[in-house]
């Protein structure tokens, strides 16, 4: 037994930490989707959270659950966590096109013109900088 810590629940540290990081990423996910589903002053937070249940199909007392009483729970349900990880990713890819077409439209690029599907953000390269003699030339 040397060696091997085991928390007040009986389980060794490593099971504690693999239902935490569970836990802790869906709390994440579902605190994120409730704030995109915030509608401003005057909005409830029981309405957004009404509003996440709906998309997402998890109910309502459990969304409230993850947002306040986590300290309570050892884990979350796999539906849950799947449900919460689909619908932020939804959202993540959302906010990325709109981003790209906010970037389009400020710089006055127009993708059916050229004909050209938009570029990835996902890992931008640095641009080189255009030196005098290249601007002069061009």
């Amino acid at each position: 037994m040397l060696g091997k810590w085991f928390s007040g629940s009986g389980k060794n540290a490593s099971e504690d930490k693999m239902t935490s990081l569970a836990l802790s990423e869906a709390k994440g996910w579902a605190d994120a989707l409730m704030n995109r589903e915030f509608r401003g002053r005057g909005d409830k937070e029981k309405s957004a959270r009404y509003r996440l249940a709906k998309n997402t199909g998890i109910p309502e007392s459990y969304l409230f659950r993850l947002q306040y009483k986590t300290a309570e729970m050892k884990d979350v349900a796999g539906s849950v966590y799947r449900a919460l990880m689909i619908a932020y990713d939804k959202a993540c890819v959302a906010n990325e096109e709109a981003a790209e077409r906010y970037r389009a439209a400020r710089l006055g690029i127009n993708h059916e013109e050229t004909n050209q599907e938009p570029v990835s953000t996902g890992a931008r390269m640095a641009v080189p900088a255009v030196g005098k003699a290249e601007a002069e030339e061009a």
